[in-house]
């Protein structure tokens, strides 16, 4: 009776072990057959014709912080290089489809083969970029060109300028106004911009807005020695 009651007890747990069997199948061949769905974020390195490899970092869902992008961007970039450091790779963060913009990251990276160095991609194309504080704002100062193979050659300056906080109309104006004075001796137009957020931090700026939903900037013509914004002549410069 006792070897009977076991192999009852043996063959129902034969039983069980096949339906568990067919059960994990079923599983495994449902999650196979799934789409697979991309969680977080992937990379893809592709050849570019006339030289050179672009790295595409892909996000998805909802972005990170700018810095833990940046952190992804450049190790992304360092692993990419090791497959053949005579290459060089531009890099760049997408959302989906589209181009991270300055508030989500600090933009492309490139490493350049020659020089076995990352850089910036503004640093890449030669734009020199000074800085400087007074006591209430920071100011960025990029000495922008035109791309290369572009004739006639045209330079000019790009501007920020940063307060820590949002400040009045008055006196954002007032800060183009000092800036755009320090640079006029250098005979080149000037384009400023003012932003507000922490100097240190660049995806945190964020353009300082008119009533009427434009920024506020201001153009400097060297030919004329007028400051303007939209057209209309804010100084005269000596």
């Amino acid at each position: 009776m006792q070897k009977s009651r076991y192999i009852t007890i043996l063959s129902r747990c034969f039983i069980v072990s096949v339906f568990v069997a067919v059960l994990f199948i079923h599983v495994c061949v449902n999650v196979i057959a799934a789409p697979s769905r991309k969680l977080f974020f992937d990379v893809t390195l592709d050849e570019v014709n006339g030289g050179g490899r672009c790295l595409q970092v892909g996000f998805y869902g909802k972005l990170p912080r700018p810095d833990v992008v940046d952190k992804i961007v450049r190790e992304s970039l360092e692993h990419a290089i090791l497959i053949d450091p005579t290459v060089d790779i531009l890099a760049t963060g997408f959302l989906g489809d589209a181009v991270l913009e300055s508030d989500q990251y600090s933009g492309s990276l490139v490493y350049k083969a020659s020089q076995k160095k990352i850089m910036t991609y503004d640093e890449s194309r030669g734009v020199k970029v000074t800085t400087s504080s007074t006591s209430t704002y920071f100011v960025e100062v990029q000495e922008d060109k035109t791309a290369s193979g572009i004739t006639p050659e045209r330079k000019w300056l790009s501007v920020t300028i940063v307060f820590p906080k949002q400040p009045t109309l008055d006196v954002a104006y007032e800060a183009i106004f000092v800036e755009t004075q320090k640079l006029a001796s250098k005979g080149l137009d000037i384009g400023t911009h003012v932003n507000f957020g922490d100097k240190n931090v660049k995806p945190s700026w964020k353009y300082m807005m008119e009533a009427d939903g434009s920024s506020v900037f201001a153009e400097y013509d060297a030919a004329t020695k007028t400051l303007k914004r939209q057209g209309k002549v804010l100084k005269h410069l000596p």
